[in-house]
């Protein structure tokens, strides 16, 4: 058997298996609560009628007047001395002997007289204790009625039998019924499990199969056909979109591994070109050479940095750790940092109020280094920071963002008609979501771009 086989099978029993057990269970249940109901039945159906003829024969002996000198004789009724009825009568005198005082069409089972007549002298048939006796396999209810001496009858003992023979018959053919309407039940059930049963694992299986042989960036192995069960159906859409996005995501990653390779070549072959003119001398201006390599040498550092940010923004391992601390001595030092490192550009701070915020110090410097260093390399002249009540503005004067390129800013190297943005802003955007804060952006073409931080 093959390992799809195999699998289809192992499915395909741990759904159809336990269903059937359970409908066999629950037929077995079935066929013992029926047998138990008609016995119960059977036997509470005789014990009326022994207590229906036991007052029929308490009734007829109350208004015997013995007075008159007469014997005394049952009269037949419909509980009593009958034909077609299971109900038999047996009478005894003092000495436990049996008395005819019926007509010669009543059958009295002269086995059955010979046996109550020893139970009565042996004391084990009490007044108006019904009792279950056997005689040559047949089941009898009987139940007695003793006389007072005081009536003037010479009959003492009454003792009425009923026979459950038409018990067993009855059992026997009712639960044949139950039988074949159960086997008949029981093979439909089980014939609609096993084709529910096929019908589930058969996809399930395939699914198993196909996500099993699913590769990362070797495409999707989910089948885009359709299932009949909904459920099926439902995690056949989940897994299916899921390898789409997976894929999806790999060549997300691969394109970024490739941008974020080719960033990092850019500035250390600029670092190790100048390094090595340095060294053969063919660079007379070393004063030059230093701050190239010192300033690609730190915009290299924060590539870095963003790249790691966004690494531990993506796996959920970035600590925040909170300290109080003002925003306008922070915008202080790291205007002061930008400017030995590029001393172009003029950077105008204005402080319309003292802002003090408590949240992670380390990515407040992150967000603020980023948003600049965007700033100076699209600003034409100048750049303009504003601090208000629980507000910080960055504006520059450059030549401003199109549209399109303004909706998709944020995104991780999103590249724009202009260039790419790289992951600066995407660091910005994430760790400004990371502490809880908002940020805006808007830009007008020939005018420039202001980025909004609402803490």
């Amino acid at each position: 058997m093959d390992k799809k086989n195999f699998k289809s099978k192992r499915v395909f029993i741990k759904i159809f298996l336990p269903v059937a057990i359970i409908l066999i269970f629950f037929a077995i249940i079935s066929f013992a609560y029926n047998y138990i109901s008609i016995d119960s039945f059977v036997k509470d159906n005789a014990r009326g009628k022994l207590l229906q003829a036991i007052d029929d024969i308490k009734l007829q002996i109350k208004n015997f007047d013995s007075s008159k000198d007469e014997t005394f004789k049952l009269k037949s009724s419909d509980s009593l001395i009958s034909e077609g009825n299971s109900t038999k009568v047996y009478v005894y005198d003092e000495n436990f002997k049996e008395i005819g005082i019926f007509d010669n069409t009543i059958y009295i089972d002269t086995e059955m007289n010979t046996l109550l007549s020893e139970l009565l002298n042996n004391f084990e048939l009490e007044e108006d204790v019904i009792t279950t006796i056997d005689l040559k396999g047949r089941e009898y209810l009987v139940d007695t009625y003793v006389v007072n001496p005081s009536v003037g009858i010479k009959e003492r003992y009454f003792v009425v039998a009923e026979d459950l023979t038409i018990k067993a018959r009855l059992i026997r053919e009712s639960l044949k019924n139950i039988i074949i309407i159960q086997i008949i039940i029981l093979i439909l059930a089980v014939m609609t499990v096993y084709k529910i049963a096929s019908d589930i694992s058969k996809p399930i299986t395939n699914l198993s199969n196909e996500s099993g042989n699913y590769v990362v960036g070797k495409g999707v192995t989910i089948s885009s056909k359709p299932i009949s069960i909904s459920e099926v159906e439902s995690l056949r859409k989940v897994l299916y979109n899921m390898q789409l996005k997976i894929d999806e995501e790999d060549l997300r990653k691969n394109t970024i591994y490739e941008n974020v390779a080719h960033d990092l070549r850019t500035p250390l072959v600029s670092i190790l070109g100048y390094a090595s003119g340095l060294k053969s001398g063919i660079i007379k201006d070393t004063d030059l050479a230093c701050d190239v390599i010192v300033k690609t040498g730190n915009q290299l550092k924060e590539m870095i940095e963003n790249i790691l940010i966004l690494s531990r923004f993506d796996n959920d391992t970035y600590k925040v750790l909170k300290e109080k601390f003002s925003i306008n001595d922070l915008v202080r030092e790291q205007i002061e940092i930008i400017k030995v490192l590029d001393s172009d550009k003029n950077i105008i701070l204005n402080e319309n109020a003292n802002l003090e915020v408590y949240t992670d110090r380390k990515l407040v410097i992150r967000i603020i280094q980023n948003l600049l260093s965007n700033a100076i390399k699209y600003a034409n002249s100048k750049i303009e920071i504003d601090i208000s009540d629980n507000v910080m503005k960055i504006i520059d004067d450059g030549d401003g963002i199109v549209k399109e390129d303004l909706e998709n800013i944020f995104e991780r190297y999103y590249k724009g008609k202009s260039g790419h943005f790289g992951i600066g802003l995407a660091v910005v955007k994430n760790a400004v979501s990371y502490i809880g804060w908002e940020i805006e952006v808007e830009s007008e073409i020939g005018v420039g771009t202001v980025f909004t931080i609402k803490m």
